[in-house]
């Protein structure tokens, strides 16, 4: 589970948009709970109130993207791991890329849907895609952010996020699948 914390009169507001926002995308779960029941949950906590969120966990990344990849590769999908790619354009019927192979080689694959997954390249990836109107690519936003390691014996059972804030999900408190605490990121 998790604890969404407003601590000042001022952030309730926020986890109201919150919660509208999680139910409207499925999340029925979220209850507010004041900041003496939230205390109650999580003694060293401090706050005027939260939305719980039972049903937020931690999972294994790794082991997920396998299963996913297990998953598309039952449907059907072959997947193509080091191959770069080389060239987009915008087609009527979606975009055409060319992809590098192994051998050197260029490959060309007509789709429909393109997901841009390039992490910190994406927005440079995203300029080269010829055709591509500008007024569709963000504007970037870098920042960097460090996690911290609580050593010792966490304070929390579960996970704590603040309000969100401008430019970031705000400093957080997780617990990995080891039981080790971290905080982060700071910005």
């Amino acid at each position: 589970g998790n604890l969404i914390v407003a601590t000042t009169e001022a952030e309730i507001p926020t986890l109201a948009d919150l919660k509208t926002r999680a139910e409207g995308n499925g999340v029925g779960d979220l209850d507010y709970v004041d900041g003496a029941d939230a205390r109650r949950l999580e003694p060293e906590l401090h706050c005027v109130r939260a939305l719980l969120s039972p049903s937020t966990g931690i999972v294994d990344s790794h082991a997920l993207m396998l299963a996913y990849q297990g998953d598309a590769e039952d449907r059907g999908a072959a997947l193509a791991f080091h191959s770069p790619l080389l060239s987009a354009r915008v087609t009527n019927h979606g975009f055409r890329l060319s992809v590098g192979d192994s051998a050197g080689g260029r490959n060309e694959i007509d789709c429909a849907v393109l997901v841009n997954s390039a992490g910190l390249q994406a927005l440079d990836v995203a300029s080269h895609i010829d055709g591509l109107s500008p007024a569709r690519i963000s504007p970037g936003h870098y920042l960097k952010g460090n996690y911290f390691t609580l050593p010792g014996k966490p304070p929390f059972a579960r996970l704590i996020y603040p309000v969100p804030v401008p430019g970031g999900a705000g400093t957080h408190v997780t617990i990995d699948l080891g039981g080790q605490v971290r905080f982060g990121p700071d910005t």
